[in-house]
């Protein structure tokens, strides 16, 4: 990391300014206003401050291997773009990673960055954190290549997120992983995309009153499913974070984060596959969707990953039901013990193919699926329910739909 943007930055008299300047230029050009870009940093600094813990980290390392399907990242290297709070960097470090380089284009998560390997890792030399944007190719260029990219959350934020995505890329190994979290057109309908950019348009113009207002609004519409089960939502505040987050410090960073831009899962994998990727691991979450991709003629651990996955495919038994709208339901109780549930809404390991196909993302709403089919569906207790990313009745050729028990 020093080599590549410490060496720029000496080139540059002031490159603080230089870069807001530059970055400035650039969102103009792009249509992006740059008055209302939210600043992540404060709000991590924030977290880190009040919310920083040992279980934080735990949860946070534990997942990441989970989606990388790893025991530790021993002998590895990792880079950590858009480093925040420090939080995943030092969750890498913690699993073994033998080098970890974060950077960030606020100043302030930076900072924060550097507080917490201060403070957690006794400054690790292994462990480093600078300013830099993504954005800017022959920066990222610059950089030696790692064997995870990581990115959750950021790119979406950046204004240019496809061509924050081909950067990413550039620093990655050849058999690499590239591990990104965006926000997924899929998930986010209703409201949809467009309707949640103007939300946050007029969350970062609202003043401070109308953006409390805001939050608990956003509040109630993530524990209101919960309370239609009349389920309390409290423990799921308490306990909120798979990564090791806190609820009102992500409920503040969706809110506000701006500039925002969404992917669906047809057009990441579009994009991969121009670029001799694979989507090997794909998390619906509650806010991000999280993908691991690779190049399987490079990378051993997901070629015989995917070599497995097709090996176990079985047909999804029918006839298939006519549930609402776009819906259909295949009986599966003996999958019943690995479903999703009210208390587990994400243990599903399940993935449908059509044919030799991942359909693309579990652990959708019953509701969605009817409404808005592509595809989406959901392993529920002791049934599929889903939809044809065609719209077409699965009956009329029922050989095509089967699944991977395990994916």
């Amino acid at each position: 990391m020093q080599a590549g943007f410490h060496a720029r930055n000496n080139e540059r008299d002031q490159p603080e300014n230089r870069e807001k300047e530059a970055l400035s230029e650039d969102s103009t050009r792009r249509g992006v206003d740059e008055s209302l870009r939210f600043g992540f940093g404060r709000n991590w600094q924030a977290f880190i401050e009040e919310q920083f813990s040992e279980s934080r980290v735990r949860a946070s390392q534990e997942h990441l291997l989970a989606t990388l399907r790893l025991p530790s990242l021993a002998g590895l290297s990792f880079l950590d773009i858009g480093c925040g709070s420090g939080l995943h960097s030092l969750a890498a470090l913690r699993a073994g990673a033998q080098q970890v380089t974060g950077f960030d284009f606020d100043h302030d998560s930076v900072a924060t960055s550097l507080r917490v390997r201060e403070l957690a890792a006794n400054s690790d030399p292994r462990w480093s954190a600078e300013q830099g944007s993504v954005l800017d190719r022959a920066r990222v260029e610059l950089l030696p290549k790692f064997d995870v990219v990581y990115s959750w959350g950021v790119l979406h934020h950046t204004g240019d997120m496809w061509t924050a995505m081909d950067n990413a890329v550039l620093p990655l190994k050849s058999d690499g992983v590239l591990y990104i979290a965006l926000y997924s057109s899929d998930q986010y309908v209703d409201p949809c995309a467009a309707d949640w950019v103007r939300i946050k348009r007029a969350y970062n113009q609202a003043g401070p009153m109308k953006r409390r207002w805001m939050e608990w609004r956003h509040a109630w519409r993530v524990c209101a499913p919960q309370l239609r089960r009349f389920e309390m939502p409290w423990t799921t505040i308490r306990n909120y974070g798979s990564r090791g987050m806190e609820f009102w410090t992500d409920v503040r960073d969706w809110l506000g984060g701006w500039p925002i831009e969404f992917a669906s899962y047809t057009e990441v994998e579009s994009w991969a596959q121009r670029r001799n990727l694979r989507i090997v691991n794909a998390v619906l979450g509650e806010g991000c969707t999280e993908y691991v991709l690779a190049n399987l003629a490079s990378n051993a651990q997901w070629r015989c990953e995917e070599a497995r996955r097709l090996a176990s495919l079985q047909s999804l038994p029918g006839p298939f039901v006519r549930g609402t709208g776009f819906e259909w339901i295949a009986q599966v109780p003996e999958l019943a013990g690995e479903s999703d549930s009210s208390a587990t809404p994400r243990a599903s390991r399940l993935m449908m193919y059509d044919r030799d196909r991942p359909v693309g993302l579990c652990h959708f709403m019953h509701n969605h699926i009817a409404r808005f089919g592509g595809g989406r569906f959901s392993h529920w207790i002791s049934s599929v329910r889903f939809s044809t990313p065609d719209g077409s009745d699965p009956n009329s050729d029922p050989s095509r739909w089967r699944y991977c028990r395990e994916y």
